[in-house]
């Protein structure tokens, strides 16, 4: 079975996999194109379309083109940020439009890291996501809640499925749907009932994926051995006040690991990106950083390209929707693990620096 997922940013298409990595399936990110001729018959791949800042008309034409290129899947999903930012209409549009699939299905609850879908609306600890701080997110600032009234500013009716079987019945009358779950239970439920529809194109963030993986049948290959890391390295490249707070305390606690993160001041974001991620390539190339845990997924894409990783294995999860990589380069297979910004407890940096070096919590 070919499981094809196509993300906007990097610690999407990294976050997409490790649930599927755990259950036995290969799995690997493509970062360069070049990489779909060594696809094998049973594989999950994802793909970084990196257009979660970009325009509608551009990033609509990037998705569509890996759409196109993925259509023969046998699974097809359009990843999409849990808190809808970036074009995520358009996106999902184009992709449908490419897919050769005549059913969207949108599941963008992702429970475990508490977004959730009600009524069609994405709610982020019981909140609309437009009015947290997501809707003061610097880049992509949320101002809709609600999936069918976001749909329908571009041309698209989207029904409302409360659970699995109603959506189910929906799609036998309308051709797209957006499905609530509160629970990761709901998702699964929803991918047993249509998983094996080769007529849908899977539109959600995270929860979606690990609910595909844990609903289909695991596969027998064994994790690949990695050497841990020596001299870890923090990167905090989200100015998400979580992460902030984050990196507060892995500062206090994580003893021997090399942190950087962007300055609180406001400066140029092309500046301040381009100045943090050459220090972190600085140090791997001089062998003074061995492993890395990054959060936000311009600065993680920013590291991988910088690096020349061509491509990236998932191996686990450490926590939900926090994967455990290998990237390979010309310096090593560098153990990286990704974060996306604005969730996690307090101590999740310290958890992640434990993931890389073997040290027990």
């Amino acid at each position: 079975m070919q499981i094809r997922v196509i993300a906007d940013d990097f610690t999407s298409a990294t976050d997409a996999l490790p649930t599927f990595a755990q259950r036995g399936w290969p799995t690997r990110v493509a970062l360069s194109s070049g990489l779909d001729s060594t696809l094998g018959p049973s594989e999950v791949w994802s793909t970084d379309t990196d257009s979660r800042t970009l325009d509608d008309a551009v990033a609509a034409a990037r998705a569509a083109t890996w759409a196109r290129r993925w259509r023969d899947a046998d699974i097809l999903v359009k990843q999409f940020d849990s808190t809808l930012r970036g074009p995520v209409v358009a996106e999902v549009m184009a992709a449908w439009r490419c897919s050769g699939r005549s059913k969207l299905v949108v599941a963008p609850a992702f429970p475990a890291a508490g977004r959730t879908t009600v009524h069609g609306e994405v709610l982020v600890d019981g909140v609309p996501v437009q009015e947290t701080a997501f809707s003061r997110d610097p880049l992509n600032p949320v101002r809709v809640s609600n999936l069918p009234a976001l749909f329908a500013d571009h041309g698209q009716a989207l029904s409302i499925g409360c659970d699995a079987a109603e959506a189910q019945a929906q799609l036998a009358v309308h051709d797209a749907v957006v499905v609530d779950a509160a629970t990761e239970g709901d998702l699964q439920v929803l991918v047993a009932r249509l998983g094996d529809r080769r007529d849908v194109l899977w539109a959600g963030s995270t929860g979606l994926l690990r609910a595909l993986a844990l609903v289909l049948p695991a596969q027998a290959a064994p994790e690949p051995s990695w050497r841990l890391a020596q001299l870890p390295g923090v990167v905090v490249g989200s100015r998400n006040p979580r992460s902030r707070e984050q990196h507060l305390h892995v500062q206090r606690l994580a003893t021997g690991a090399v942190l950087w993160a962007t300055p609180e001041e406001a400066g140029d974001p092309a500046r301040v990106a381009t100045e943090l991620v050459d220090k972190v390539c600085d140090a791997v190339r001089s062998g003074r950083c061995d492993g890395l845990v990054v959060t936000g997924g311009e600065t993680a894409k920013h590291i991988a390209r910088r690096l020349q990783a061509k491509e990236v294995q998932v191996l686990r999860e450490v926590q939900p929707g926090i994967p455990l990589c290998l990237m390979r380069t010309p310096w090593g297979v560098i153990p990286l693990v990704t974060k996306a910004g604005g969730f996690g407890e307090r101590d999740v940096f310290l958890r992640c620096v434990q993931a890389i070096t073997g040290e027990q919590p």
